[in-house]
């Protein structure tokens, strides 16, 4: 049995306070649907549900000895970037280190997207990287647009999700130089909203470039309710 919605936005808002609560709840819901315990193993059929945290690891540990990959958790954190992440066999299903763990990915991510973009691009790169390491193929495979659905959200991005693989190429390690091509809806001439409180990344974004912002955009940012 999975945690409920407000117990997510919980755990988010303490244990990766540099997320949108909101953001790590849809994150959550699309990977693992609230399951600590999920595990998916990465080429392989998949066992059982795990019926216990100590049951989840053993789990775990027969594919990753067996030389799968294994997702783990809520926030399905793979196998091959715990020790990346701090992680261990004894930490890697608690909740609160695993939604860390979410926050943490996300926010190197959209950082190392960010520059230059609109945020709510920079936002769906980052979920993209999150899902596959790569800019693009969160898009291709419906990820991004599963994260979008699962906040309760109409996308009125500034960019057409389906030209996702035409405005942007990332680089080998999916960390590097991304670029994207000139949009005709350009971030330059987007009338923009402010977005709400709680989505810390694009507010925070829209604060530093308040001035070139208009507030007559008709529809709504990503996530609003």
């Amino acid at each position: 049995m999975g945690y409920a919605a407000t117990a997510i936005l919980g755990l988010a808002s303490q244990c990766a306070p540099n997320v949108a609560p909101q953001t790590v709840a849809a994150i959550v819901q699309t990977e693992s649907h609230g399951d600590p315990w999920a595990i998916n193993v990465n080429g392989a059929r998949q066992p059982a549900r795990a019926k216990s945290a100590a049951d989840a690891v053993a789990i775990a540990q027969r594919y990753v000895a067996a030389g799968y990959s294994v997702d783990l958790g809520l926030g399905q954190i793979n196998s091959r970037n715990m020790r990346k992440l701090g992680l261990t066999w004894e930490t890697v299903f608690d909740p609160c280190t695993n939604i860390s763990a979410i926050g943490r990915v996300l926010s190197e991510n959209y950082r190392a997207v960010a520059e230059g973009r609109h945020p709510q691009t920079a936002l769906r790169l980052a979920l993209s990287m999150y899902n596959t390491g790569d800019a693009s193929r969160g898009f291709r495979n419906g990820y991004v647009a599963k994260v979008v659905g699962n906040a309760g959200a109409t996308d009125h991005a500034p960019i057409d999700l389906r030209d996702a693989p035409r405005l942007v190429a990332a680089n080998a390690d999916a960390r590097g130089a991304i670029r994207e091509e000139n949009d005709a809806r350009s971030v330059e001439t987007a009338m923009i909203s402010p977005p709400p409180s709680w989505n810390v990344f694009e507010r925070a974004a829209y604060n530093r470039t308040a001035p070139t912002h208009s507030t007559k955009q008709e529809g709504s940012i990503l996530w609003t309710r």
